[in-house]
Protein backbone atom coordinates (compact mmCIF):
# COMPACT_ATOMS: atom_id res chain seq x y z
CA UNK A 1 0.00 0.00 0.00
CA UNK A 2 1.28 3.62 -0.89
CA UNK A 3 1.44 6.33 1.47
CA UNK A 4 1.20 8.72 -1.31
CA UNK A 5 -2.44 8.60 -2.81
CA UNK A 6 -2.70 10.67 -6.16
CA UNK A 7 -6.62 11.47 -6.06
CA UNK A 8 -6.98 13.78 -9.19
CA UNK A 9 -9.41 16.40 -8.27
CA UNK A 10 -8.74 16.60 -4.85
CA UNK A 11 -8.03 20.19 -4.20
CA UNK A 12 -10.91 21.37 -6.80
CA UNK A 13 -13.28 19.45 -4.28
CA UNK A 14 -12.17 21.17 -1.30
CA UNK A 15 -12.35 24.12 -2.47
CA UNK A 16 -15.50 23.82 -4.36
CA UNK A 17 -18.02 22.21 -1.60
CA UNK A 18 -17.08 24.87 1.32
CA UNK A 19 -17.84 27.49 -1.68
CA UNK A 20 -21.04 26.10 -2.46
CA UNK A 21 -22.02 25.66 1.57
CA UNK A 22 -21.14 29.05 1.88
CA UNK A 23 -23.48 30.29 -1.34
CA UNK A 24 -26.24 28.35 0.13
CA UNK A 25 -26.15 29.68 3.59
CA UNK A 26 -26.38 33.05 1.74
CA UNK A 27 -29.36 32.18 -0.38
CA UNK A 28 -31.06 30.87 3.34
CA UNK A 29 -29.87 34.57 4.78
CA UNK A 30 -31.21 36.33 1.92
CA UNK A 31 -34.49 34.38 2.47
CA UNK A 32 -34.77 34.93 6.05
CA UNK A 33 -33.58 39.03 5.86
CA UNK A 34 -36.78 39.18 2.77
CA UNK A 35 -39.39 37.94 4.66
CA UNK A 36 -38.55 39.67 7.49
CA UNK A 37 -38.16 43.13 5.93
CA UNK A 38 -41.20 42.50 4.02
CA UNK A 39 -43.58 41.82 7.47
CA UNK A 40 -41.89 44.68 9.09
CA UNK A 41 -42.86 47.12 6.11
CA UNK A 42 -46.43 45.28 6.23
CA UNK A 43 -46.83 45.85 10.02
CA UNK A 44 -45.32 49.14 9.94
CA UNK A 45 -47.00 50.42 6.99
CA UNK A 46 -50.44 48.73 6.96
CA UNK A 47 -50.50 47.25 10.63
CA UNK A 48 -52.44 48.36 13.85
CA UNK A 49 -50.47 49.59 16.62
CA UNK A 50 -51.10 48.92 20.42
CA UNK A 51 -49.53 49.03 23.72
CA UNK A 52 -48.85 45.59 25.24
CA UNK A 53 -51.35 45.41 28.44
CA UNK A 54 -49.25 42.17 29.18
CA UNK A 55 -45.71 41.10 28.73
CA UNK A 56 -44.10 37.57 29.33
CA UNK A 57 -40.73 36.27 28.03
CA UNK A 58 -39.62 32.74 28.41
CA UNK A 59 -35.87 33.02 29.17
CA UNK A 60 -33.55 29.72 28.81
CA UNK A 61 -30.46 28.40 28.49
CA UNK A 62 -30.14 29.69 24.89
CA UNK A 63 -30.91 33.27 25.90
CA UNK A 64 -34.11 34.77 25.43
CA UNK A 65 -36.96 32.66 24.14
CA UNK A 66 -40.50 33.50 22.66
CA UNK A 67 -42.00 36.54 23.94
CA UNK A 68 -45.97 36.29 24.98
CA UNK A 69 -47.91 39.74 24.81
CA UNK A 70 -51.23 40.61 25.46
CA UNK A 71 -52.86 43.66 23.95
CA UNK A 72 -56.36 45.12 22.80
CA UNK A 73 -56.97 45.40 18.87
CA UNK A 74 -58.24 48.74 17.48
CA UNK A 75 -61.50 47.13 17.60
CA UNK A 76 -61.45 46.11 21.36
CA UNK A 77 -60.77 42.91 20.98
CA UNK A 78 -58.13 41.14 23.44
CA UNK A 79 -55.82 39.26 21.65
CA UNK A 80 -52.74 36.68 23.09
CA UNK A 81 -49.65 36.30 20.67
CA UNK A 82 -46.15 35.26 20.42
CA UNK A 83 -44.35 38.05 18.91
CA UNK A 84 -42.31 36.87 15.74
CA UNK A 85 -38.68 36.70 16.11
CA UNK A 86 -37.26 38.40 19.07
CA UNK A 87 -34.23 40.22 19.48
CA UNK A 88 -32.16 38.99 22.31
CA UNK A 89 -30.93 41.85 24.69
CA UNK A 90 -32.90 40.66 28.17
CA UNK A 91 -29.65 37.51 28.07
CA UNK A 92 -29.17 36.79 31.65
CA UNK A 93 -32.47 36.42 33.21
CA UNK A 94 -33.32 33.40 34.99
CA UNK A 95 -34.94 30.46 33.24
CA UNK A 96 -38.44 30.23 32.82
CA UNK A 97 -41.76 32.73 31.80
CA UNK A 98 -41.61 35.48 33.89
CA UNK A 99 -41.54 39.47 33.30
CA UNK A 100 -39.26 41.21 31.76
CA UNK A 101 -36.67 43.56 33.97
CA UNK A 102 -37.00 47.60 33.50
CA UNK A 103 -35.15 49.22 30.49
CA UNK A 104 -34.78 46.05 29.01
CA UNK A 105 -36.26 45.85 25.33
CA UNK A 106 -39.36 44.24 25.75
CA UNK A 107 -40.30 46.22 29.27
CA UNK A 108 -43.49 47.90 29.27
CA UNK A 109 -45.09 49.97 28.11
CA UNK A 110 -43.84 47.80 24.73
CA UNK A 111 -44.99 48.94 21.70
CA UNK A 112 -45.94 46.51 18.78
CA UNK A 113 -47.97 46.60 15.51
CA UNK A 114 -49.99 43.38 14.22
CA UNK A 115 -51.73 42.21 11.21
CA UNK A 116 -55.25 43.78 10.91
CA UNK A 117 -56.49 40.62 9.92
CA UNK A 118 -55.33 38.33 12.09
CA UNK A 119 -53.68 40.05 15.29
CA UNK A 120 -51.94 36.91 16.56
CA UNK A 121 -49.53 37.86 13.82
CA UNK A 122 -47.50 41.27 16.03
CA UNK A 123 -44.17 41.68 16.28
CA UNK A 124 -42.30 44.50 18.86
CA UNK A 125 -42.40 47.81 16.75
CA UNK A 126 -38.83 47.78 17.88
CA UNK A 127 -37.68 45.02 16.03
CA UNK A 128 -40.39 45.70 12.73
CA UNK A 129 -38.34 49.31 12.68
CA UNK A 130 -34.65 47.55 12.89
CA UNK A 131 -35.40 44.90 10.57
CA UNK A 132 -36.96 47.51 7.94
CA UNK A 133 -33.72 49.52 8.36
CA UNK A 134 -31.29 46.88 8.02
CA UNK A 135 -29.44 47.29 4.65
CA UNK A 136 -26.42 45.50 5.28
CA UNK A 137 -27.38 41.82 5.93
CA UNK A 138 -28.93 41.72 2.40
CA UNK A 139 -25.46 43.09 0.66
CA UNK A 140 -23.62 40.23 2.93
CA UNK A 141 -26.19 37.39 1.86
CA UNK A 142 -25.59 38.42 -1.84
CA UNK A 143 -21.80 38.75 -1.45
CA UNK A 144 -21.98 35.35 0.02
CA UNK A 145 -24.19 33.92 -2.85
CA UNK A 146 -22.13 35.60 -5.67
CA UNK A 147 -18.53 34.69 -4.06
CA UNK A 148 -19.66 31.20 -3.02
CA UNK A 149 -21.37 30.19 -6.53
CA UNK A 150 -18.25 31.93 -8.41
CA UNK A 151 -15.37 29.98 -6.52
CA UNK A 152 -17.74 26.68 -7.13
CA UNK A 153 -17.66 27.19 -10.78
CA UNK A 154 -13.89 28.37 -10.87
CA UNK A 155 -13.28 24.27 -8.69
CA UNK A 156 -15.47 23.03 -10.92
CA UNK A 157 -13.69 24.01 -14.10
CA UNK A 158 -10.62 22.64 -12.63
CA UNK A 159 -12.01 19.51 -11.95
CA UNK A 160 -13.22 19.01 -15.84
CA UNK A 161 -9.93 20.37 -16.91
CA UNK A 162 -8.13 17.65 -14.65
CA UNK A 163 -10.84 15.05 -16.23
CA UNK A 164 -10.08 16.01 -19.86
CA UNK A 165 -6.21 15.73 -19.65
CA UNK A 166 -6.94 12.30 -17.53
CA UNK A 167 -8.88 11.69 -20.72
CA UNK A 168 -12.32 10.94 -19.55
CA UNK A 169 -14.76 13.05 -22.16
CA UNK A 170 -16.52 15.73 -20.40
CA UNK A 171 -20.25 14.46 -21.31
CA UNK A 172 -19.53 11.21 -19.44
CA UNK A 173 -19.15 10.34 -15.50
CA UNK A 174 -17.60 7.59 -16.02
CA UNK A 175 -14.59 6.31 -17.99
CA UNK A 176 -15.18 3.26 -20.37
CA UNK A 177 -13.29 0.05 -19.76
CA UNK A 178 -10.50 -0.95 -21.55
CA UNK A 179 -11.55 -3.19 -24.92
CA UNK A 180 -14.83 -0.87 -25.63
Amino acid sequence: MTTNVDWPGRGPTWLGVPALVVALVGVLMLADVSYRQNLGHELLDGGGEAVASSVQVFSGRGGLGDVEVAFRTDGGREVKAVLAETGTDDEGMPEGLQAPAPGTRYAPPLTINYRRSDPTVAVASVDAQEWVADRRTPVISRWMIAGGLAVTLVALAGLTRGARRRGVAWWRWFSPAPGD
